[in-house]
């Protein structure tokens, strides 16, 4: 998966993603062990996770990524890049489909975005005047962040191929330089200094009516923290 299947993106810091598909019943032998893997006696930590996949690091620094699934959870799952190295029959039909479709939250939609970015901006700068800074920082720099660039993307129906299908951070730079910049230097701030430079960006992205943001929801937001209309 990712770079691991796209040679082109791979770099120095590129990890290796991949999928292994065993016949029902086989899954155990798969997860939260390394013994299988190419030099397992250089493997210095593992993790497993929630959905049965795992995680381990070479003592080089080298980092993988694994999921392990049948042919009917693989089809389940959500994937941009791959390459098939190995199939006994199915995989390659079935990863077809996955790349295919369409990965939910990271659809944008110009007035559900935009609408999440204002309550984003609310919520987060609530809990900094709570004195919640980490909290606030997370929801203005990870929900605030996010839904302005899915806003932004519905606004711009020739969006780069950079970017990534799944995840709506990956490769904003090469698609949107300005705007990355703009956001980066944003979100450099503490939290409520960085909620209103992002409502300045999102107004000069976005713009204000029917096609960018609320003009009701932003006023809303604007007088609930005392801020000026001017930034």
């Amino acid at each position: 998966m990712g770079s691991t299947a796209d040679q082109s993106r791979v770099d120095e810091w590129s990890d290796h993603d991949f999928a292994v598909v065993v016949i029902p019943g086989a899954e155990v032998r798969y997860r939260g062990t390394t013994d299988w893997m190419p030099q397992p006696e250089r493997v210095v930590l593992v993790l497993g996770e929630h959905h049965g996949g795992g995680k381990a690091m070479y003592d080089d620094g080298h980092f993988i990524e694994w999921g392990v699934a049948t042919l009917d959870s693989l089809a389940t799952w959500a994937a941009e890049d791959y390459a098939v190295l190995f199939d006994r029959g199915g995989v390659a039909q079935v990863m077809e489909r996955v790349a295919s479709t369409p990965f939910p939250s990271n659809v944008p939609h110009l007035r559900r975005d935009s609408a999440l970015f204002l309550t984003a901006l609310l919520h987060g700068v609530g809990r900094a005047r709570r004195g919640e800074i980490l909290s606030a920082g997370s929801i203005i720099r990870g929900d605030g962040v996010q839904t302005l660039l899915r806003a932004v993307r519905a606004r711009s129906a020739d969006a780069s191929p950079a970017l990534d299908r799944l995840d709506g951070l990956r490769r904003v730079e090469q698609a949107f330089s300005d705007l990355a910049r703009e956001i980066a230097d944003a979100v450099a701030q503490a939290p409520e200094p960085a909620a209103r430079a992002l409502l300045a960006v999102a107004d000069r992205y976005l713009g204000v009516g029917p096609e960018g943001l609320n003009p009701a929801g932003r006023e809303a937001v604007v007088r609930r923290l005392g801020w000026s209309t001017e930034h």
